[in-house]
């Protein structure tokens, strides 16, 4: 019996050739970022870190993130497959969501080309609240040394770390079990001199700008700086409040602080 080879060479039949995947496409992104006031703001002084825009292929379960640094204000993303997109958007601090912005559906991505998404603009309350106590580490901050601090009065103000521009708050001081409550007007280029402040009065202000600040503290025995703080503050977003305990240093090298 002769058998009959097919084909030229005998074998398989040639395969089909594997489909490659086609190429991908990118989407852009720009944003602003303003107060309630629609006044512009900066990412660092609301605590933004990203911003996110969840990217959902409407031919698929499930969603990619694409995150962005909130400060540069713009960005591109890696590739994604070609198809129609459904956005989502976020502006993310360390702690959690500070603001959202409208969704964008039925974007289409397209191969080798990147998509423009329309410009976004995230608003939110751009101030907080402040919650503050001095404290010397002694008994009382006010009394006698060496038991208390031996302070009569105090000078306080409040520096924007990015341009160190005064901030003019009006601070509530509350009343203590020994000391009266008060108001101090902060003014940094001619401090008005307050009475001695005690560690159990708290200072509170709100309608604060949100930022990171410097908070110059300054205690005295009679004409002599002997006490100070000079620490660095956050005051957060969103009618959040601040609450911070500020220790005094004292200088013994100063002649009359006891």
């Amino acid at each position: 019996m002769l058998l009959a080879a097919c084909g030229s060479g005998g074998g398989f039949p040639d395969a089909r050739p594997i489909d490659s995947p086609p190429p991908k496409g990118t989407f852009s992104l720009a944003w602003t970022v303003s107060d309630t006031g629609s006044n512009p703001i900066t990412c660092d002084q609301i605590g933004g870190q990203s911003v996110t825009a969840v990217a959902h292929n409407e031919a698929f379960d499930g969603a990619t993130p694409e995150v962005f640094v909130c400060s540069t204000l713009m960005g591109q993303s890696p590739g994604l497959e070609p198809g129609t997109y459904d956005f989502k958007f976020t502006l993310d601090s360390s702690t959690g969501t500070l603001a959202t912005a409208p969704d964008q559906n039925q974007v289409v991505i397209a191969s080798n080309q990147d998509t423009p998404l329309t410009p976004i603009a995230f608003a939110l309350d751009a101030t907080g609240a402040m919650n503050l106590h001095l404290a010397t580490g002694r008994a009382t901050n006010c009394g006698v040394a060496p038991s208390g601090g031996g302070i009569s009065s105090m000078t306080l103000t409040l520096t924007h770390n990015g341009d160190l521009s005064c901030e003019p708050l009006t601070l509530q001081i509350a009343a203590g079990a020994t000391r009266p409550a008060a108001m101090y007007v902060i003014n940094c280029g001619m401090p008005s001199v307050a009475g001695c402040i005690e560690n159990d009065q708290a200072i509170t202000a709100t309608g604060v700008k949100a930022d990171g600040y410097q908070i110059h503290v300054k205690g005295f025995e009679g004409a002599a700086s002997c006490w100070s703080n000079n620490d660095s503050i956050v005051v957060p977003p969103l009618g959040q409040t601040l609450d911070r305990t500020l220790n005094l240093g004292f200088s013994s090298a100063t002649p009359g602080c006891m």
